[in-house]
């Protein structure tokens, strides 16, 4: 019987506007296709099909069944893939029932502009709960201000739809 060893560790340091994010020089973020795009990410894999999850009690209206409670510095650190990933966690909160891979639920991040820095799915893998958190990978520039949205019933035609908003500092 053969084994794999895989180390895994997130740290979080502090709020987004407290931690230094490196030199500071501004970085020029790349644009990345969101779902509803053709070159939506390749690695991950929609459900065939998806759950009945609960409905938007608040149909329309963002934050409020849906919430991101927090975005903070984080790193992820393995051997074999992305051996050092820094980024942003995105905490977030969605309804009771819910899950965020098998509705195709994805983060983006937005420059003061809302020009897209970076998105990511909101979770993963088939194992996803109503809350959790999202290593996104970006590089952002120091000091200036930016807005993490969550999207619900994303995929490759919609966009979905706008849950939750967050605005904060690097």
């Amino acid at each position: 019987m053969a084994g794999v060893l895989v180390i895994v560790s997130v740290v979080a340091l502090g709020t987004a506007a407290a931690a230094s994010q490196g030199s500071g020089e501004p970085v020029k973020p790349a644009a990345h296709a969101a779902p509803g795009a053709d070159s939506a990410r390749e690695q991950w894999q929609p459900p065939t099909v998806r759950s009945d999850g609960p409905e938007d009690p608040h149909p329309g209206e963002i934050n409020t069944a849906y919430l991101i409670s927090e975005v903070a510095p984080a790193q992820f650190r393995g051997y074999w893939y992305q051996s050092h990933v820094k980024g942003f966690s995105v905490t977030w909160v969605a309804p009771s029932g819910r899950d965020p891979y098998n509705g195709w639920d994805w983060i983006e991040i937005q420059d003061s502009n809302g020009k897209r820095v970076t998105w990511d799915w909101a979770c993963g893998n088939a194992n996803c709960g109503a809350y959790g958190s999202t290593l996104i990978d970006a590089n952002l520039t120091k000091g200036a201000e930016y807005k993490a949205l969550y999207y619900s019933d994303g995929g490759r035609v919609t966009k979905g739809t706008l849950q939750a908003e967050f605005e904060f500092w690097a």
